[in-house]
């Protein structure tokens, strides 16, 4: 009868060695979570994604960058123009095409609109027709003989290239089209891995996202599904900016047979972070936490397109229950990873720093015929401790 328990016991011991990227003793020396657990966003996942060729994006521009460049172009028009063109119906026109810039900037962001680039650049680029009608519909001419909206349309027309670019030439390469969030989505893993032993489990990502709000989750078992020996979720919760995840909420939860249960939190602001252990930190803008990483790469090796080759870093920090530190991934190799939908070429990201005891680390293989997806996950505590999870099935996605 000993040797059942002390099975349990090691695979117990095994998960709370690896899935947090952080020292046993932190974790155990975590306070409990205050506040209630974090409302988990719902999703019905509709549809099974299968291997496409990947599509080369661009990623979005800052909201705050579209709108002043297009309220810009009105104010340059109003002010090239001559008297007679600030009559009330040109007045009226310019606020109303400011105002659908506005709006056009914000759909794209939240990913109603197709994409950023042209939706934010349209209005600009209709901004001198817009002053035209307006100046004409006023009937005034100028000194020259030309009416009104000449002028004013020249002006306009002078300020959108700051955010419309020009028609492209002959032979040129089309822009790429602006980066769009995917719909929810749930990745499901097995699990092996080994700790005085073979150990075996399953795992699940799954990334929820209701306009710019978005959540990751990552929830890791030892043991059978239907009686888990240990469990460990951990999620982040935050908003979708133009440079990808901002994390507001980090939440990890860690229940077992032996033991008692676990739950602490880390809270983000603009100012702070505010660890497991109530300790501020001064805030970093590109951090992630534990569960944002993971999804953070993938927006990076999507936008940016320089990255994905062998060699390349990706650098930024990252929020662990009891410090802030900065790490750097690499692009170590293209290799063809075998899943349940076939050999899939992958972009194999590692961490620059060592496995080692206190320093856990993870190793993802992103495929880009999979929206960026990561198809296997490794984490190591050292050559001896480690646990591999690999896709299970297709992923599924929300949406028609």
């Amino acid at each position: 009868m000993r040797r059942p328990a002390l099975a349990w016991a090691a695979l117990a011991a095994l998960l709370l060695h690896l899935l947090a990227l952080d020292e046993l003793h932190e974790s155990m020396q975590s306070i409990d979570f205050q506040k209630p657990a974090m409302e988990r966003l719902e999703a019905v996942y509709t549809r099974v994604l299968a291997p496409v060729e990947p599509v080369e994006v661009s990623a979005p521009a800052a909201r705050p960058t579209a709108r002043r460049a297009n309220r810009a172009a009105v104010v340059a028009a109003a002010a090239s123009a001559p008297a007679e063109a600030a009559s009330a119906a040109a007045a009226s026109a310019a606020e109303s095409v400011a105002r659908a810039a506005d709006e056009a900037a914000s759909a794209a962001l939240a990913g109603i609109a197709p994409g950023v680039d042209e939706a934010a650049s349209a209005p600009t680029a209709d901004l001198a027709a817009a002053a035209a009608s307006a100046s004409a519909a006023a009937g005034e001419a100028g000194p020259d003989g030309s009416t009104a909206g000449e002028p004013a349309a020249s002006a306009v027309a002078r300020a959108a290239p700051a955010s419309a670019p020009a028609s492209p030439q002959a032979g040129a390469s089309a822009p790429l089209p602006a980066f769009s969030w995917p719909a929810s989505t749930r990745l499901s893993y097995k699990l092996d891995g080994w700790y005085n032993g073979e150990v075996l489990g399953q795992a699940q990502v799954e990334w929820l996202r209701h306009g710019e709000r978005y959540q990751v989750h990552l929830d890791v078992s030892v043991g059978p599904s239907f009686a888990p020996l240990v469990r460990r979720r951990m999620s982040s919760d935050g908003r979708i900016t133009a440079d990808g995840l901002a994390p507001q909420r980090y939440e990890q939860e860690t229940t077992q047979i032996i033991g008692r249960d676990r739950r602490v939190q880390m809270a983000f602001s603009d100012t702070a972070i505010v660890l497991s252990n109530g300790e501020r930190v001064p805030a970093q803008a590109d951090v992630q936490d534990t569960a944002s990483q993971f999804i953070q790469i993938i927006y990076l090796l999507t936008t940016r397109p320089a990255l994905r080759q062998v060699g390349q870093s990706i650098e930024f920090g990252l929020a662990l229950p009891k410090r802030v530190d900065r790490w750097v991934y690499e692009v170590v190799e293209r290799v063809v990873v075998e899943t349940p939908l076939g050999p899939i070429p992958t972009l194999h990201v590692k961490p620059r720093r060592r496995a080692a005891p206190g320093n856990l680390t993870a190793q993802m293989w992103y495929a880009p015929s999979l929206q960026m997806l990561p198809v296997r996950i490794r984490i190591e505590q050292d050559e001896g401790v480690w646990i591999d999870l690999r896709l299970e099935r297709a992923p599924e996605q929300s949406g028609p």
